[in-house]
């Protein structure tokens, strides 16, 4: 289906959204903290315990995607439009680590849909990309 205005409007304020203040920091926040170490959960509770500002931007960080998650396994934002904008699995790979572990905790639908975000994303890429662009993931996917 061909992406209408109303679903430009839903993801031009998304962005508005992702280029607010606090998601600019998050993502700050993302680039150092992720530029060249590969976290464990445990590592990284260790330096970002709960309550401390890492975590929090963790937190902020994931929350946009599971928000976004939502909007699309209810079909309010378009695909095509979503996954040209963003690269899902470029925030989704280095988190998830910390995601499973905090699952392997008990919380077992943290992230649950951003998880679902960027499997679609995947199957996405695939079918408007190629197979060659499909990156590799470290979490199970549906296929």
């Amino acid at each position: 289906m061909i992406p209408t205005y109303q679903d430009a409007d839903i993801v031009l304020k998304l962005y508005d959204q992702f280029e607010s203040e606090r998601l600019r920091e998050a993502k700050k926040w993302f680039s150092v903290t992720f530029r060249d170490e590969v976290w464990t959960y445990e590592s990284f509770i260790q330096s970002n315990p709960r309550g401390s500002e890492g975590f929090t931007q963790f937190v902020t960080l994931y929350g946009f995607f599971e928000m976004v998650g939502v909007l699309h396994k209810n079909g309010l934002v378009h695909p095509d439009l979503l996954f040209d904008m963003w690269f899902i699995n470029g925030y989704f790979i280095p988190l998830y680590p910390i995601i499973a572990g905090w699952r392997a905790e008990g919380d077992i639908h943290v992230a649950e849909n951003f998880e679902r975000l960027a499997q679609a994303e995947l199957t996405w890429i695939g079918k408007h990309k190629g197979a060659a662009f499909v990156p590799q993931v470290p979490y199970k996917t549906g296929a």
